[in-house]
């Protein structure tokens, strides 16, 4: 039997980190907080949104109230993408020649609206069996549940599955999960998590591993 594959979205399918990134970098400067380091190199690289306000409030020294600015995080980053992003090289031509072989979904920290957008504005084709986005009472990457659900919701053993992740929570949740972990991309200490790390979808060891060839890119 072949195995069920989940992916994070968020730089795995969708080249959609920028656009993540400009969304909490406008909230924090809408708070008076600047200077964020971001891309792979950042602390909020992968981070949920209850983690995002948390580095928010160690920034500024008193508590936020959480809700509100949980819509207003999700707005901008909703609004960032929906401005442009791409889908990650070789993700379409991935998903469609893995399409109705084997289950598939998708296992993200993003809130689900947050999660169609980025779908939808990179042409992502519709093959997914789920989709698993951070609701109650699931709790965010690094922990498993999202790949638990997702594994659930396919219908197979997480040791019959594997997760494609850029981040470090995101592989360390599929690893506590008990899935076979492929990072992609360079996030330092991916290396230390993952079972193997590929520079990007189009690796043959990847291909490999899906029992692909080549990719018609």
């Amino acid at each position: 039997m072949l195995k069920a594959v989940v992916f994070d979205c968020d730089g795995v399918l969708v080249d959609s980190e920028k656009a993540v990134f400009a969304g909490i970098v406008a909230v924090f400067a809408r708070w008076g907080v600047d200077c964020l380091v971001t891309g792979p190199a950042s602390s909020l690289y992968g981070a949920s949104v209850f983690e995002v306000i948390s580095e928010l409030e160690r920034r500024l020294g008193w508590p936020v109230e959480v809700g509100e600015v949980a819509q207003e995080l999700d707005a901008e980053i909703r609004a960032a993408i929906a401005g442009g992003v791409r889908a990650m090289d070789g993700a379409i031509e991935l998903l469609e020649a893995i399409r109705g072989s084997r289950p598939l979904a998708v296992a993200s920290n993003g809130s689900r609206e947050t999660v169609e957008v980025s779908l939808s504005a990179a042409s992502i084709p519709q093959v997914f069996d789920a989709v698993v986005t951070l609701e109650a009472p699931l709790r965010p990457k690094p922990a498993p549940d999202l790949y638990l659900r997702a594994c659930e919701r396919l219908r197979v053993v997480p040791a019959r599955a594997i997760a494609v992740e850029d981040s470090v929570p995101g592989a360390r949740a599929a690893r506590a999960a008990g899935l076979m972990v492929v990072g992609v991309g360079p996030a330092p200490g991916l290396q230390a998590v993952a079972d193997t790390v590929v520079p990007n979808l189009c690796d043959s060891q990847f291909l490999d591993l899906l029992g692909l060839e080549t990719l018609q890119v």
